[in-house]
């Protein structure tokens, strides 16, 4: 598990739609797992009630931003976790902070 105050980035992606135009914004934020959470699902609920309404981008859009955003909260609790990051065909991203000469 993590330690109290240890600080993540995740990027997330939020699609406001209005018939004919839609808006992709990404954001970066920074925080605890607790405050990554919480803005994951801020954007979630932003996305769900405002991404669909935009034809036909917001209909591409929506459904990639709630899958990217997702993703990106699971990697963060992987990291919380201790158990790093798995990249298919990749190297495997550990956990924590690698000192020099600490294999």
């Amino acid at each position: 598990m993590s330690t109290p105050g240890t600080a993540y980035r995740v990027g997330l992606t939020t699609v406001t739609s209005m018939i004919i135009i839609s808006f992709q914004r990404r954001t970066v934020h920074v925080g605890t797992l607790a405050e990554i959470e919480a803005r994951a699902r801020s954007a979630m609920i932003h996305n769900l009630l405002l991404g669909w309404w935009g034809f036909p981008m917001g209909l591409i859009w929506t459904p990639m931003a709630l899958a990217r955003n997702a993703k990106a909260v699971r990697q963060v609790r992987a990291l919380a976790a201790g158990q790093g990051l798995q990249m298919p065909g990749g190297p495997q991203i550990p956990a924590g902070p690698q000192l020099p000469g600490s294999s």
